[in-house]
């Protein structure tokens, strides 16, 4: 494959820096939109973590502790996992944008029913609809974000995706914090208002966001995605060379993808298949199970615990810390091709480790000789051990997945992830009060025993995704067999008969689309490439176009 890579290799160089590209500046500006999606259940952990040390929430609900307090912030997570019922098909069917929109417009009516809310039931029926909402749109962000990336940034661009968790959460633990000088219900009710407001950005914005390129080909909408792709990729010029790579490669990928019948079903019906799920699914648990949904929704809980009572320290630590995982996942999430995918994940994996134990053995010196120092080792570590939870569980989490699931079951695997997301954070935040209530500093033992068993998942089962090609990809999860059927259907998307390759058209739907003719001379005429019965140069076209989904 040393000519493939060098070929592809040859057509990114000369693709234009993002920031000097037009095309791809407006892009990226419009994919910002529905980024924030992540934002508002970044928000939602900062915001419940805030209130609990807000005295005029304690007392309009009635004091909340224990189960009652784990209810109060798990009902999210159902009304998460209930929106997963219908949000793959949502997006399948209406399309990734407008299942953001719709998800968008509930998050907005249910945050105002929050900040209206009168006792705890209409609290906990407004924040199963924000979970719902979130939902809607937390599934079919990414996905979309995925397939309107440019090649060349999609690793990093997805990546960020999830880093706006913490920009959400760092504006609901300043908010929290600001208004703590409010005396009365507004203290809660502003920042329970708030949440509703990068949903209500989204609203108005998303519907400026193109459709998945990978979507409307899905639907046979084939001139409309390729006009997107030129648009975005290459300001509008349907000639470049990359594009036509990049779309004929799209319609193969398609072609494989919708071969088989039950989308459900290709999740678990080869050995490959099933390894693809089980990772999404661990990546799902891992992010939620490894020691952040303490301090996530308990933070005020845990400084309880080790002696620090003071509303205005817990807020401000909060914010704090919020504010440097911003940055930290902001980085990493840069580094992800630079770094590669396995060295994030083990690092990660093995650090969290060794914090996670010196946070259990320091909580336990201070509750057993109450020494100050101690109680301010276990404030260092949470610093440390969040340090390393940022390496890869917040930009890999949704990012890894989405590069290891073929397209046809993209929305379904990435719900199994969702699944097990959704399933971890409502017994994290229902029985963390429980378990530190009736175990203290021995229930943290859970939370170590699955950093381990983390450990060993990633160094054993994670392959490296960086830099590889499609071939490589398939090589290590569905064996040679799928690569060859897969190249097949690559060189018929472009045609191996005739005088001249090509791809037909299906002609969209839209009105505004004309009937366009493209990709008719497929290595391109500036370069002075014939294409005309030279089934090898179409090969070597295939090859360079299949190796670009990776790169």
């Amino acid at each position: 494959m040393a000519t493939t890579k060098a070929e592809i290799a040859e057509l990114s160089s000369k693709t234009t820096v993002w920031y000097k590209d037009a095309g791809r500046r407006r892009l990226y500006g419009l994919v910002f939109v529905a980024i924030l999606s992540s934002a508002t259940n970044g928000y939602d952990g900062s915001l419940m973590n805030g209130l609990q040390a807000l005295p005029s929430y304690l007392s309009h609900f009635n004091n909340p502790a224990g189960a009652q307090q784990g209810l109060l912030n798990a009902i999210q997570s159902v009304g998460g996992i209930t929106s997963l019922i219908i949000g793959p098909y949502l997006a399948d069917f209406l399309g990734r944008k407008w299942t953001i929109e719709i998800g968008c417009c509930i998050v907005v009516i249910a945050g105002i029913v929050q900040a209206a809310a009168v006792d705890v039931k209409m609290f906990t029926g407004a924040r199963f609809l924000i979970g719902m909402g979130s939902g809607f749109s937390g599934l079919a962000s990414p996905i979309l974000i995925t397939e309107l990336a440019h090649p060349v940034e999609r690793g990093k661009v997805t990546a960020l995706y999830n880093t706006m968790y913490y920009f959400g959460a760092f504006l609901g633990g300043w908010i929290t914090y600001g208004t703590l000088r409010i005396n009365g219900n507004w203290a809660w009710r502003l920042p329970s208002l708030m949440q509703a407001a990068p949903s209500l950005v989204q609203v108005f914005l998303v519907l400026l966001l193109p459709e998945s390129p990978r979507w409307l080909v899905s639907r046979g909408k084939d001139e409309q995605a390729f006009k997107i792709l030129a648009k975005y990729h290459a300001n509008g010029d349907e000639q470049d060379e990359f594009v036509r790579h990049e779309f004929a490669e799209l319609k193969a990928s398609i072609a494989n993808d919708s071969s088989g019948k039950g989308r459900w079903a290709q999740l678990f019906n080869t050995k490959s298949a099933r390894k693809r799920t089980a990772i999404s699914m661990a990546c799902g648990v891992f992010s939620q199970w490894s020691g952040t949904s303490l301090t996530g929704y308990y933070l005020s809980d845990i400084l309880k615990g080790i002696g620090i009572t003071d509303p205005w320290y817990s807020n401000r630590l909060n914010g704090f810390l919020l504010m440097v995982n911003m940055f930290e996942a902001w980085f990493w999430a840069l580094m992800v091709d630079r770094v590669g995918r396995r060295p994030l994940f083990i690092t990660a994996a093995s650090g969290m480790c060794v914090t996670f134990s010196i946070w259990i053995a320091l909580t336990a010196k201070n509750l057993a000789t109450h020494e100050v120092s101690y109680g301010q080792g276990v404030v260092a570590i949470i610093f440390f051990h969040s340090f390393f939870y940022n390496f890869a569980w917040i930009s890999l989490n949704v990012a890894y997945p989405l590069e290891i699931l073929p397209f046809n079951v993209r929305a379904n695997g990435l719900l199994m992830q969702n699944v097990a997301t959704y399933v971890c954070l409502f017994l994290n935040q229902y029985l963390i009060p429980i378990g530190i209530q009736k175990g203290s500093w021995k229930f943290y033992f859970l939370f170590l025993g699955m950093l381990v068993i983390q450990l060993i998942t990633v160094y054993f089962f994670f392959p490296e995704t960086r830099g590889a090609t499609l071939e490589e990809i398939n090589r290590t999860l569905d064996g040679a067999d799928a690569v060859d059927a897969l190249k097949g259907t690559e060189l018929d998307a472009y045609g191996t008969k005739g005088s001249v390759s090509h791809i037909e058209t299906k002609g969209g739907d839209d009105d505004d689309v004309g009937g366009v003719t493209y990709l008719n001379e497929v290595a391109g005429s500036k370069n002075g490439l014939q294409v005309q019965d030279d089934r090898n140069l179409r090969r070597r076209s295939v090859e360079a176009a299949h190796d670009s989904r990776f790169s």
